[in-house]
């Protein structure tokens, strides 16, 4: 199959195939001509199957998908997460960047500067030359799980994309536009045009706040009727590999990325990386115990199930070399708002008499490092503080196999009422940083006042 035969539909034309979950199009006439009229056009290059796919074919015909014919008013942008499968690089620095540095193409490499935005981009690489792809920026996306002691967490959906490709890549388009309208192209498939129609979504929000257009987005893969299943064979015919999947390691909906068998295959390949996956979720179930990785699992089980003793090794070695901590955490659960509340009195209410301990409300963390040094020196100077306090250690394997211990100062008396408080110790591996939610000091000193 050729990319003429493949890609020949006229650029507005409707999805060859019935995948939408609505009868409007997933790029309309307008949004079409801005992006045709857009002086600066960039494809957001997410290293994996299916912008690449897109990729190949604008390479062959650029004037199809209404790109000059010699490029002059396109580039491609890749936001670095600092976590891809080392197969991923390889396979696009081998098979990708070859036809960008013979067509001339800019490929540009951008990233985090820091955790927060104010700290922009980083511009890692910029060129029409190039031969490697970077394995990570200033600030990755597990420099800021690691430092909140927490995995992504699976009913934030998309989040984590938001923040470390999104942002960077958004923040650098239209820098190099000038503050023109830049034509965006997404490599989404047939299958994700639910995906699309948040971007469009998100899109129009962003565009009202500024009183202009800012990116015209395009999506010609779901508009050409292009699933996943065609992106892989188009994929595999025209670089002859079946070419990696790029998806975070640490990604909890890598069951969705990725099917489950696969996934845990390629941790097998690469066990340091399980070990640090494991790691991150082993210190956030130790300061959250329903924090794990996927919604009703946890890695380790899996990585357990699957017989993988080199990750399962390498993450017990590294829980025995590094420096550990001892942490206090703090959380006040507020109570929530009755639903007769959101009815009468819209989106905000302070009434105390609104409040139910049946729903559950804002949520108050705060983290603080008590003591850090040894596995050995950590636990025992819990236990050292159990006696003082007159507390028990807990040691459960009930959340997690590998065994979290605790003392506990203020136990909840039901994990689904809600206007009560937490407090315990726990140790874990060091390098959380202390941390407390805004308004944390005065909620907590509401609610244990007099207690």
């Amino acid at each position: 199959m050729s990319s003429l035969t493949l890609f020949d539909a006229p650029l507005t034309a409707a999805p060859a195939t019935a995948k939408l979950t609505t009868a409007a199009p997933v790029v309309s006439a307008d949004t079409l001509e801005a992006f045709r009229a857009a002086t600066h056009k960039s494809l957001s290059y997410g290293l994996g199957l299916d912008s690449t796919a897109l990729l190949l074919a604008i390479l062959d015909d650029p004037v199809r998908f209404g790109i000059a014919e010699d490029f002059s008013d396109f580039s491609v942008v890749t936001g670095l997460t600092g976590f891809e499968f080392p197969d991923t690089i390889t396979d696009v620095q081998d098979h990708v960047l070859p036809r960008l540095r013979a067509a001339g193409i800019r490929y540009a490499q951008v990233a985090r500067a820091g955790h927060l935005e104010e700290a922009g981009v980083q511009v890692v690489s910029d060129t029409t030359n190039p031969v490697k792809v970077f394995s990570r920026g200033q600030w990755t996306l597990m420099d800021e799980l690691e430092a909140n002691g927490t995995v992504p967490q699976y009913s934030g959906g998309h989040r984590c994309s938001l923040k470390f490709k999104a942002f960077p890549i958004d923040r650098f388009q239209r820098e190099q536009a000038g503050g023109q309208t830049v034509g965006k192209l997404f490599g989404y498939n047939a299958d994700e045009s639910k995906r699309a129609a948040e971007a469009n979504r998100h899109q129009a929000r962003r565009d009202k706040q500024a009183g202009t257009r800012t990116f015209a987005l395009d999506y010609p893969l779901i508009r050409l009727g292009l699933d996943r299943k065609g992106v892989q064979g188009y994929v595999k015919e025209r670089l002859g590999v079946a070419m990696s999947k790029s998806y975070c390691p640490v990604c909890p909906f890598s069951g969705v990325c990725s099917p489950q068998p696969d996934h845990l295959k390629r941790l097998r390949k690469y066990p340091d990386l399980a070990a640090r996956v494991l790691r991150l979720e082993y210190v956030s179930m130790a300061l959250n115990d329903n924090s794990s990785l996927y919604k009703d699992d946890t890695l380790h089980k899996r990585v357990i199930d699957d017989c993988n003793t080199d990750a399962l090794g390498q993450f017990e070695a590294r829980l025995d070399a590094e420096e550990w901590a001892v942490y206090r955490l703090q959380r006040a659960y507020t109570a929530g708002r009755r639903p007769e509340c959101h009815t009468a009195h819209g989106k905000r209410c302070s009434k105390p008499e609104c409040r139910d301990s049946k729903f559950k409300g804002t949520v108050y963390r705060s983290v603080k490092t008590v003591r850090t040094g040894s596995r050995a020196q950590a636990g025992a100077f819990l236990h050292n503080a159990a006696t003082a306090l007159d507390r028990p250690v807990e040691h459960s394997t009930d959340a997690h196999g590998a065994g979290i211990d605790r003392v506990r100062t203020r136990v909840r008396p039901d994990s689904k009422t809600y206007g009560t408080v937490e407090d315990f110790y726990v140790i874990a591996p060091a390098g959380v940083q202390d941390k407390a939610r805004d308004g944390f000091t005065s909620v907590w000193a509401a609610m244990t006042n007099g207690q």
